[in-house]
């Protein structure tokens, strides 16, 4: 885990916007080009996403976190699937995004990473990992031989569902948000040689990555937890300023030592839940 600037490094026009469901939002971007000069950028794993710089009010613009959900090499486009929540920046711009719009975004990067001798998937989120867990379908479907997927996906609307590209032998499950966790931990363990991919809530993410770690043991190389979003966001976010600059001094330390990066969280949820911010 590294620190990254905090800047955009790439820029496109948005080409198409369209709604998928009630609660997604699909903005294609084309013309693709660094900002220092580059092309599109080189595809990365298949859960890769980036920053993307929203306009607030004011004239100033927020990052927010995508999913990279296709890319169009030959055409240079990509489709980056949002997510409509009640109220916030990015939905605020979801919904009015238009043909023409230019944004900016940093360099995608991601984590989805299945050792060569994996024998079976675990594909676990919510509505949020819907655009990462329909893009590894769709590039596992491309290959000659893959290995199973148990598929778990938590909705709060039936209606969100999306076709995905299953094959022979998968198992997809639709559940409730509230049944997640529950969801998920049951399928982990049971295949020595799995990959377990989780993306969700992060309280969620916690609970997930505290069973595969510290009650399985399950070697770091054969899961990957993200936290995509928080339920108590804004007052989080409130408690973190009010903590001050030497809290994010903490944290870059711990980001800045030469560990692996499941050591490094563990450091960081030791940090933050010794603030009260766990």
């Amino acid at each position: 885990m590294t620190l990254r600037e905090d800047r955009p490094e790439y820029e496109a026009r948005v080409t198409a916007v369209s709604r998928l469901t009630p609660h997604m939002v699909r903005v294609t971007l084309a013309g693709v080009r660094g900002l220092g000069g580059a092309g599109m950028p080189e595809p990365g794993p298949a859960d890769e996403f980036f920053g993307l710089w929203v306009p607030v009010p004011g004239g100033d613009s927020v990052k927010r976190y995508y999913t990279v959900r296709r890319r169009r090499e030959g055409r240079g486009e990509i489709d980056v699937d949002l997510v409509l929540h009640r109220t916030g920046p990015a939905t605020e711009w979801a919904g009015a995004a238009a043909v023409g719009d230019v944004v900016a975004f940093d360099a995608p990067r991601g984590h989805y990473a299945p050792p060569s001798d994996t024998t079976s998937l675990v594909l676990c989120g919510d509505v949020s990992a819907l655009p990462a867990i329909g893009r590894i379908l769709e590039e596992r479907a491309a290959l000659e031989t893959s290995p199973p997927a148990s598929i778990v996906i938590a909705l709060d609307d039936p209606a969100d569902r999306q076709a995905l590209a299953l094959r022979p032998g998968d198992d997809l499950r639709w559940c409730a948000t509230s049944a997640l966790v529950d969801e998920t931990r049951r399928l982990c363990g049971g295949d020595p040689l799995a990959y377990v991919w989780f993306s969700g809530e992060a309280a969620d993410m916690r609970a997930v990555r505290a069973r595969l770690r510290r009650e399985l043991g399950i070697p770091a190389s054969r899961w990957t937890t993200m936290g995509y979003w928080r339920r108590d966001s804004e007052r989080w976010a409130a408690r973190f300023a009010a903590a001050g600059p030497e809290l994010q001094r903490a944290i870059d330390e711990v980001l800045e030592t030469s560990v692996d990066d499941e050591t490094q969280a563990d450091r960081l949820e030791e940090l933050l839940a010794g603030r009260g911010l766990l």
